[in-house]
C-alpha cells in the first residue's frame, strides 16, 4: 500500500491521509469521499473540491462537485 493525501476544500481546508494500492485507487477513494459528502450535505456548498496528492505531495488529480439548476423563461409560471 502507498500513502496518499486527500485535500478537501469547501471554503475551509482539511487533509486526510489514506493508503491505496495506486493512484487510480486513491482517485476512486477521493471520488467516494466527495459523493458521500455531497449526499450528506445536499445541496452541497459551492466549490467543493478534493485534490489527491501522492506521498511526495505531488498532485495526482482533482475533482469538484458542482450543483446547478437553470430555469428557462418557459418553465416560470
Amino acid at each position: 500500500m502507498a500513502r496518499f493525501y486527500l485535500q478537501i476544500s469547501d471554503g475551509k481546508q482539511a487533509e486526510v491521509e489514506i493508503d491505496a494500492l495506486n493512484a487510480h485507487e486513491a482517485m476512486n477513494d477521493g471520488l467516494n469521499a466527495l459523493t458521500t459528502f455531497a449526499c450528506r450535505n445536499f445541496p452541497p456548498p459551492d466549490n467543493v473540491a478534493i485534490t489527491v496528492l501522492d506521498d511526495r505531495r505531488r498532485q495526482v488529480g482533482r475533482m469538484r462537485f458542482v450543483f446547478e439548476i437553470e430555469y428557462t423563461s418557459v418553465a416560470v409560471v
